[in-house]
């Protein structure tokens, strides 16, 4: 029965508890609200160091784990979206610590089938994220210079939707789902690129994946947990 599966959370939540300052979530708040005031301050002690300033844009392709495995859950497939933001980055020799504030757009997408139509589901979450990456430049090729990274994310959900379209393209049911997820979502990046200076700009080209780490349902649905996932690919312009 497929369709549940676009209206489970919001079912599951109804008996759902209020949120209290002293909860996992109150606290991951307060984090982020740390992170941004940090964000500020070593970006203005960053004549200190080796810094750049700078902006990325890509494309992210976003999907859910659901765990354990339901018998009757779709086949998800992954959402495509815009993703950008800022990135302050310190350099210390080969390594680097680098803050980000970024557009992170979650969630999935599935077909099925209704009253004998063929329709598109979507869930749409979209998130303000803070990331703390370490880089690891290995090694110098010329002018381009390998790097990896890896961090946590911080994620604060700014909206939260599921969206059902007919198959002829025409827009259907729209939900508003915020009030069914968790405000915010902890998770880990790892990823890869380049780096290239040109003159006094700095480019950057990398893949990354990121792997959601808390169940984002605000209450569990038969003992389900459901977490995001994503790769994207940004380019990066410093300065």
């Amino acid at each position: 029965m497929t369709i549940g599966l676009i209206w489970f959370m919001i079912e599951s939540n109804k008996e759902g508890k209020p949120k209290t300052p002293g909860t996992k979530e109150g606290r991951v708040k307060k984090f982020f609200v740390s992170f941004l005031i940090g964000f500020f301050f070593l970006t203005l002690a960053g004549n200190l160091v080796g810094m750049t300033v700078g902006l990325k844009a890509g494309f992210n392709l976003a999907s859910l784990k659901v765990s354990p495995a339901m018998p009757d859950l779709p086949q998800f497939k992954n959402r495509s979206s815009f993703t950008g933001g800022i990135f302050v980055s310190f350099d210390f020799g080969p390594l680097a610590i680098q803050p980000e504030i970024l557009y992170a757009p979650y969630g999935t997408k599935f077909n099925l089938i209704i009253d004998d139509l063929p329709y598109q589901a979507q869930y749409q979450f979209d998130y303000l994220e803070g990331l703390l990456l370490l880089r690891w430049r290995v090694v110098r090729i010329g002018s381009v210079k390998p790097v990896i990274m890896v961090g946590p994310s911080f994620g604060f959900l700014t909206r939260a939707k599921a969206v059902l379209n007919s198959a002829a393209g025409d827009s259907g049911e729209s939900v508003d789902l915020k009030d069914m997820y968790k405000k915010s979502e902890i998770g880990l990046s790892l990823g890869a690129g380049i780096e290239a200076k040109v003159k006094k700009l700095k480019l950057s080209l990398e893949a990354r994946y990121h792997l959601g780490l808390t169940n984002i349902a605000a209450s569990s649905f038969e003992g389900n947990s459901i977490k995001n996932k994503a790769v994207c690919v940004l380019a990066g312009l410093g300065f």
